[in-house]
């Protein structure tokens, strides 16, 4: 007869949970207590974790800290990493109590850590090399970024015990934060990287609140500086350009957040930054770190001839960041004249990036095939900032609806409408040249889920204006062409909300805002603000008919299908 774990006769064996291994723990299961891997873990193909015994008394052999058939890292950074995480001393009331699952957090650090390089780091990459790290394990100061780390880490694994790595990391950003000791590099990379997660893990607030406090303790230990790297780096020159990528991943994330939320200029603005420029990306990973480039060799490159070498992706991507953010300075403003040359400024800057990149930069694709991921991103950027500046300008109207979303602009004031024909359809074909330029970058084979979070609201926003486009200026094939192409923006952004609370929110109100402005909803939705709309509780209205799953999911498709009968065969082809 089969054993049914909630019939079993307790053994005492089976009794003694130092031998229940981390998964059957976590779901409160009857463990066999099976080596290597128990029973129900092997017949499920999980990593089995039996953490260390707590009993008192003759130390027993020691287990090996993995076991079954899981792919880990190098078992060196688990021996690192468990010695220098301090354990929870259960009589602290201040100290997360001591479980089976969080003592498998410790032992499965490594795969954590690996989940970070693998799917955050790239887009953020400020933090050492995963060798690099290793090689500085034993320094104190490193350990409560450890914990961020493995905590980001751990959003990217739908079974691991985030929310223990999400207390564990907001300890050791507590402790950065209450610290009467001198800040460090380390504690700015933490607190960062931590306000990005927070941010997408649907707290935006907060996360803006924790930048703010990165931005206040690079500027106080000088980051912003060129001398920065030079003085703290030591003479190692893999650390110096750590640290002097530490400031424009600040910079850059300030842009993102100004972008998401509309506020001009960026918290960074008014900052002096002297920082030289990052190099290539695969020379900072393998530590072939060249001399560095500063920002005033950057702004003279128009007078540099062939044989100088060109500035890194990075660079190019700060460059054109720098640009936006001068062109923007004057911040919101309902005034027509003062928001027309906010434009123009805007057009001239870009323009002028895009003229002077390198031909290599020109396109993110590589000679080899390879995607160019930096430059995907810059390009990114630019079409996304080209949308938002001209559509207050263009024929491509605001409707309520679009209050819904929390990435969508404010409705743009009477006072900024384009009276003049002629030129609100110049702005109008910005706009659309923008989005089409945008669907064709969506088709490239770049690995989306490995870029920023922050990308979400980008595509947000240009398919809230594609849809404008959608209800007041396509027709026929046009129109036919467009609605594929949302299909393509609608199953991008249900790739990217897999791993993130408020991409998942931003998916559901693209949703409902497409419902509607495709007029497919048999009832006009009520435009509900934002915080209506926050995780996991749905919104108050009738969610099948607006195509909601019992998951928390938009089935896009199976609307859109239904609205689509009787139209042309879909088309890929990129229209003007």
């Amino acid at each position: 007869m089969a054993d049914t774990p909630g019939k079993e006769i307790p053994t005492k064996r089976a009794s003694r949970n130092s031998l229940s291994c981390a998964q059957c723990r976590y779901k409160h299961l009857r463990c066999d207590g099976r080596r290597p891997a128990c029973t129900r873990c092997e017949t499920e193909t999980k990593q089995c974790i039996y953490p260390p015994s707590r009993r008192r008394g003759n130390p027993k052999e020691k287990q090996p800290a993995y076991s079954g058939k899981a792919p880990v890292l190098e078992s060196s950074i688990d021996s690192s990493l468990n010695s220098h995480f301090p354990t929870t001393n259960p009589s602290s009331s201040s100290s997360i109590a001591v479980t089976g699952e969080l003592e498998a957090s410790f032992n499965s650090n490594s795969q954590y850590l690996g989940l970070y390089y693998e799917s955050f780091h790239s887009a953020h990459p400020c933090v050492l090399p995963l060798y690099a790290l290793k090689q500085r394990l034993t320094d104190p100061a490193i350990q409560p970024l450890l914990r961020v780390l493995c905590y980001v880490g751990s959003i990217f694994d739908s079974s691991g015990p985030a929310k223990i790595w999400y207390q564990r990391a907001q300890e050791a950003v507590g402790e950065i934060r209450m610290a009467t000791r001198p800040p460090t590099a380390f504690d700015v990379q933490a607190v960062l990287l931590y306000s990005i997660a927070v941010y997408w893990c649907n707290e935006p607030d907060r996360g803006v609140e924790l930048l703010d406090e990165a931005i206040r303790i690079a500027v106080s230990i000088g980051m912003n500086k060129k001398e920065f790297s030079q003085t703290y780096g030591n003479g190692d020159s893999l650390f110096e350009e750590s640290l002097r990528r530490t400031w424009w991943v600040i910079y850059i994330t300030d842009a993102h957040i100004a972008g998401s939320t509309h506020t001009y200029p960026f918290r960074t603005s008014g900052i002096d930054i002297t920082t030289d420029l990052p190099c290539e990306e695969d020379e900072y990973e393998v530590g072939n770190i060249p001399p560095s480039r500063s920002i005033e060799d950057y702004e003279n490159r128009e007078f540099f001839t062939e044989d100088d070498p060109e500035f890194s992706s990075y660079a190019e991507l700060i460059g054109l960041t720098l640009g936006i953010d001068r062109a923007l300075s004057p911040g919101s403003t309902t005034d027509a004249q003062l928001y027309i040359a906010m434009a123009s400024a805007s057009d001239t800057s870009t323009r002028a990036w895009y003229s002077l990149l390198s031909p290599s930069k020109r396109d993110p694709i590589r000679p080899d095939g390879s995607i160019d991921e930096v430059m995907f991103k810059a390009l990114f950027i630019m079409h996304t900032y080209s949308v938002e500046i001209h559509r207050p300008l263009s024929a491509l109207t605001h409707s309520a609806i679009e209050s819904v979303s929390r990435c969508a602009p404010r409705a743009p004031s009477d006072q900024l409408k384009c009276n003049n024909a002629k030129e609100r359809d110049l702005h109008t074909l910005k706009c659309t040249n923008a989005i089409n330029s945008i669907d064709k970058l969506l088709t490239l084979p770049t690995n989306m889920k490995s870029h920023s979070p922050f990308i979400i609201c980008m595509i947000a926003n240009v398919a809230i204006a594609h849809l404008s486009a959608c209800r007041f200026i396509y027709h026929g094939q046009k129109l036919s062409q467009s609605r594929e192409k949302i299909r393509l923006t609608m199953g991008t952004l249900k790739h990217l909300s897999e791993h993130w609370v408020l991409g998942k929110r931003t998916y559901r109100e693209i949703g409902i805002i497409a419902r509607e402005l495709l007029s497919l909803a048999k009832d006009t939705p009520v435009a509900l603000p934002a915080a209506d709309l926050a995780l996991p509780d749905p919104p108050s209205m009738d969610m099948p008919a607006l195509g909601m799953l019992p998951d928390g999911n938009f089935d896009f498709c199976a609307f859109f299908d239904a609205g689509t009968s009787g139209l042309s065969e879909p088309s890929m082809q990129f229209i003007l």
